[in-house]
């Protein structure tokens, strides 16, 4: 098996990312399996045999359709380069600075909010629609969300994740590992080792020296799989075997790059796409640039919703599929201010991508900040009970907010039952504390920003 799936499943979701890239996958399918170019039909996968044996050649030969050229009638223009992308990015929103003090506020802010977000959601990740996740609340008098995730439903004779009992309801008492807290850590730990200077090879020896392989999904197993075997050049790794290049990986990886670098959007997607590019392409690499700037945004003085969300827009280029989904939810939720509805419309539109997909995934962040209102508890609860990456999106969106108003807005029912506390399954971290680590990150904010 190649990494991460087999060869079967690299088929049908390599093709659906194709297809979602803008090749023409349908105009090269060739259904006689004895031409030498077979490619069958994913959607009538089931006819044909299972096993390594027969799907590897088709998937070699679906792949070739990189080097063909895009749909004529493709709208979008998604460049990986970041001069380009930046380029074609949205209007810059003008920032002012925050002091040192309201910067101190803000970042802790930042990263308890992740950190109680993260654990809000981390229960509910399960594959739950946004239907059964309302049910299922209900069945334990917990709709609308408003407190941590009680594990088990007896109305509906149903448990949650029991791996995730302690980010459960009356278990909370620290942090758990978790790698939506794990990347800003890394990313932490590679600004102090290395400084602004790191390489792609810094980052996959950094990644191979700090988590077990099995601690990193999608597009990062992909890319860890490929830096150990040694066997591609670096910037071929987002290419070669891995259909997951546009997912979540990015969006939940880039927050310390806005918070080192905040009211400056630029500085924050350069060093975001050097991260991301490591092992995504175009809407996986938005993704992360998104949250950099976004972050950026919200660590200024007197952010509001549209500041935030102009702030991620103006690091994303105007005719992605990204730029043009954050840009629908928004005036979706402007339309009809109900979160609910507005939910319904992004599933509508884009409930057929996967569940760990960037697009999908980064509507319901923006419909989380911008019907959150920048209400702490409001809108990490509105993220939750959206579905999809429940913990993804939560920990994302209780980052932006809560850089945005500071700890102080938040309620300290959310970061109190963590007891200063994460466990992680990280080398030279294990079990720290959740204030060492913002002392670190304001370090690093004034080492390269006041020259210290």
């Amino acid at each position: 098996m190649p990494g991460y799936a087999d060869y079967k499943k690299l088929y049908c979701e390599e093709y659906r990312t194709l297809f979602e890239e803008g090749y023409d996958v349908e105009k090269y399918i060739v259904n006689d399996e004895n031409s030498a170019d077979f490619r069958p039909n994913p959607n009538e996968q089931d006819k044909y045999p299972e096993g390594d044996d027969f799907w590897k050649r088709p998937y070699e030969n679906l792949v070739k359709i990189m080097d063909t050229p895009l749909r004529a009638d493709y709208p979008y223009v998604e460049p990986n380069e970041l001069d380009e992308s930046m380029a074609q990015a949205g209007k810059m929103p003008v920032l002012e600075p925050l002091s040192d003090e309201e910067y101190k506020d803000r970042i802790y802010g930042a990263f308890y909010g992740r950190c109680s977000a993260v654990i809000l959601g981390k229960p509910l990740e399960m594959g739950l629609t946004k239907k059964f996740i309302r049910e299922y609340l209900e069945s334990v008098d917990a709709y609308p969300l408003n407190d941590f995730v009680p594990p088990k439903s007896q109305k509906l004779s149903f448990t949650l994740r029991e791996d995730c009992i302690h980010s459960a309801k009356d278990y909370v008492k620290f942090a758990q590992a978790d790698d939506d807290i794990h990347y800003t850590l890394l990313g932490l730990a590679l600004v102090e080792e290395k400084g602004l200077d790191f390489t792609k090879a810094d980052i996959g020896n950094h990644w191979c020296g700090s988590f077990p392989y099995y601690w990193c999904w999608c597009a990062s197993r992909v890319a860890y799989h490929h830096f150990v075997g040694g066997t591609l050049p670096l910037d071929r790794i987002p290419y070669t075997i891995n259909p997951w290049r546009e997912c979540i990986d990015g969006q939940i990886r880039t927050d310390i790059w806005g918070y080192i670098f905040p009211a400056q959007i630029e500085k924050a997607c350069k060093y975001s796409h050097k991260d991301t590019s490591f092992s995504l392409t175009k809407n996986g690499i938005y993704g992360g640039m998104f949250v950099a700037g976004a972050l950026a945004g919200a660590l200024s003085k007197n952010p509001t919703t549209d500041t935030i969300i102009d702030s991620g827009l103006a690091s994303i280029p105007q005719k992605s599929r990204l730029y043009e989904a954050i840009t629908l939810v928004r005036d979706w939720y402007n339309e009809t201010k109900s979160w609910d509805e507005t939910a319904d419309r992004i599933i509508e539109k884009y409930g057929y991508l996967p569940n760990e997909a960037t697009i999908n995934n980064m509507a319901m962040v923006a419909l989380g900040i911008v019907a959150g209102e920048l209400d702490y508890t409001k809108s990490i609860t509105i993220a939750t009970m959206c579905g999809m990456d429940t913990d993804c999106n939560a920990g994302t969106v209780g980052s932006i907010v809560g850089a945005a108003v500071g700890l102080g807005k938040i309620e300290k029912r959310w970061y109190e039952p963590l007891n200063d506390t994460i466990k992680t399954a990280l080398a030279n971290f294990g079990e720290c504390k959740i204030s060492d680590i913002c002392e670190r990150i304001i370090r690093q904010r004034n080492r390269f920003n006041r020259g210290e």
